[in-house]
């Protein structure tokens, strides 16, 4: 069977127009499958919570600063920093008050960030997923940049653009593919499959690339799943780059399922994931920080922790983690 790449040799996901998912299950949802839910639903983008009860414990970064060799602190949504080896890595920095084109209308955050900013440790690497502005958010990768200029961004395809466009030098920049690998100081970085999407406007949808990152050291391996939906890519991950001491893995956004099974994996398929791919510490992620769909905010740590208990795990190595709370794995 032929795919999009195939007459100019590159690979499945690569296409004349951007790129796009290739799991042999994978169905897009149309604009007319989107659109009633997203005409009922305005409300839950327009503040009608100011809080939810996500648990917190106050974090100074003072611990952080000391540099452990293992450690990894939960921030919010899907923004985290892992300490590895002596390298301090932040995953999808996202800081700001809304996650929307606009300062004044999309969803608010809920919760202050586990950490202040200005407390963070010394940020050698920055990890980002794709460029959905809950994920890539400009505010924050401009005031990083600036207050870190050793700092190094890893980006899927198509990404560098935009840090070059929010001002970062692309001598900072290392984009890969799926299934490239690039070494630095003393990890080695593996850009790796997911299946989401793409796009910070109207007219951008899947202009660049998004993906799961691996990365790896003689010591130890950790994945970060980034943001996705259910697919056979994990399970080839971790045939190939597993078993992972730490992964980081989405948890939330997931309903009405019918939509949302695409793009965003449940508790359930997260805590799969995390078996498939031989995970042994899981950082939850994406969850208990913004209103971006219909379940309720509290759940996904009950579902995360029932579908645990079937698998065996102890919530030692599967459960989630409190805004600002740091776990050694």
């Amino acid at each position: 069977m032929s795919h999009p790449g195939a007459s100019t040799g590159k690979p499945a996901h690569h296409t004349p127009e951007g790129f796009r998912n290739t799991d042999p299950d994978f169905r897009a949802n149309t604009f007319w499958d989107m659109a009633p839910w997203l005409m009922s639903k305005t409300t839950k983008f327009f503040n009608e919570e100011t809080s939810v009860n996500t648990p917190f414990i106050e974090n100074d970064g003072s611990y952080l600063r000391t540099n452990p060799d293992y450690s990894a602190t939960w921030i919010g949504h899907t923004t985290a920093v892992v300490q590895f080896e002596g390298l301090t890595i932040l995953t999808d920095p996202v800081w700001s008050e809304r996650v929307s084109p606009f300062d004044w209308i999309g969803p608010k955050r809920l919760n202050k960030p586990g950490i202040d900013i200005k407390n963070l440790p010394e940020i050698h690497i920055t990890l980002l997923s794709h460029n959905h502005y809950d994920h890539f958010d400009y505010p924050t990768i401009q005031y990083l940049a600036k207050k870190y200029p050793k700092m190094v961004f890893f980006v899927p395809l198509g990404v560098a653009a935009w840090l070059k466009y929010y001002g970062v030098d692309s001598k900072r920049i290392i984009e890969l593919d799926w299934w490239n690998e690039f070494h630095h100081k003393n990890l080695s970085f593996v850009c790796t499959p997911a299946q989401h999407f793409s796009g910070r406007w109207v007219n951008d949808r899947n202009a660049t690339l998004w993906c799961s990152w691996v990365v790896k050291s003689s010591k130890k391996r950790m994945l970060f799943a980034g943001d996705t939906g259910y697919c056979s890519h994990f399970k080839a991950i971790g045939e190939k780059l597993g078993p992972f001491d730490l992964t980081l893995i989405p948890i939330g956004a997931y309903e009405p399922r019918r939509l949302m099974h695409p793009m965003h994996i449940s508790p359930e398929e997260a805590v799969k994931i995390h078996s498939e791919t031989g995970g042994k510490m899981m950082l939850p992620t994406h969850w208990g920080t913004f209103r971006q769909t219909d379940e309720p905010m509290d759940e996904p740590p009950v579902l995360l922790r029932k579908e645990a208990q079937k698998y065996g795990y102890s919530e030692e190595n599967v459960r989630t983690f409190a805004l600002g709370e740091t776990r050694i794995w």
